[in-house]
């Protein structure tokens, strides 16, 4: 983290060494808040009013307060820092109360925006694509957490990141609690199997990404059969091509998953990532 990094907390810049939270602050007690992570170009956020619309949703469902002047902190906090590609974080949290877990009190809520520097993964990850296993982990089941809340509670996917750390690989790809697959620890997931463009329905229990959006949006207009639904690992370790989709990594290629490679050749997943990138320059401008 860089040193000199400032920060925009509850509205004003200061230097990370002046930023302070309570220690009672919800979010750090109990994860009780939620989260959107945006990234630039050329030191615009890209599809902003996506990522604050995410963030209002989540947040209601919590019964959080959204304070007005996020694109101005958002903005703010790129310029004091100078950042041209950036990583932007969010956070929004209930902010400081009572320690018991019932706490209808806190009426003002804590609102965090960092940047920091992005680099993206290596060029080779793009071509030869990225290892991924199906850990043991499993997805929260969205009964006790939606996962359509884009919560501070991450703990589940640490555990899948760790695991797959530890396999030697980058993506850990999780399944729902009815063993169908879900989507990565911090990203959604899609393979082409039978030339057809797959990916786990909403009701598989996955985060709506803004990313997995456009992504379907930009198959249908290149032609591309699309099947959003519940689907058993052995389709994606079966599939001719898979990707995972976030904001900050776009569109990365699958090259393997548990010990099954995919084919070199990707032409679905490369005209998407083409198609993305192109949505990119004549959104922003770059």
């Amino acid at each position: 983290m860089p040193a000199n990094l400032k920060v925009s907390l509850d509205g004003r810049i200061v230097p990370i060494a002046a930023a302070r939270v309570s220690v009672f602050d919800r979010g750090f007690l109990f994860g009780d808040g939620v989260y959107e992570t945006v990234r630039t170009y050329a030191g615009r956020p890209f599809r902003l009013s996506a990522h604050l619309a995410r963030l209002a949703a989540s947040a209601r469902r919590l019964g959080i307060r959204v304070p007005p002047g996020i694109p101005a902190a958002v903005g703010a906090t790129l310029r004091a820092n100078r950042l041209e590609g950036a990583r932007v974080r969010i956070v929004l949290t209930r902010g400081a109360g009572s320690i018991e877990l019932a706490d209808p009190l806190s009426t003002r809520p804590t609102i965090l925006v960092y940047a920091v520097p992005y680099s993206p993964p290596p060029e080779s990850a793009y071509r030869d694509g990225v290892a991924a296993i199906i850990p043991a982990t499993v997805r929260n089941d969205q009964r006790s957490l939606d996962p359509a809340i884009k919560s501070l509670n991450l703990l589940n996917a640490f555990l899948a990141v760790r695991e797959a750390r530890r396999a030697g690989a980058r993506e850990a790809i999780m399944l729902n609690t009815a063993g169908r697959v879900a989507e990565a620890a911090a990203a959604n997931v899609f393979f082409v199997r039978r030339g057809v463009l797959c990916t786990p329905a909403l009701g598989s229990g996955i985060l709506p990404g803004i990313t997995r959006e456009l992504v379907l949006d930009l198959a249908r207009r290149l032609g591309f059969p699309v099947r959003e639904a519940a689907f058993p690992p052995r389709d994606l370790v079966q599939a001719d091509e898979a990707f995972v989709t976030a904001s900050t990594i776009e569109i990365l290629p699958l090259s393997m998953i548990n010990a099954r490679r995919y084919p070199v050749s990707r032409p679905y997943t490369r005209a998407l990532m083409t198609a993305y990138r192109v949505t990119v320059e004549d959104e922003l401008g770059s």
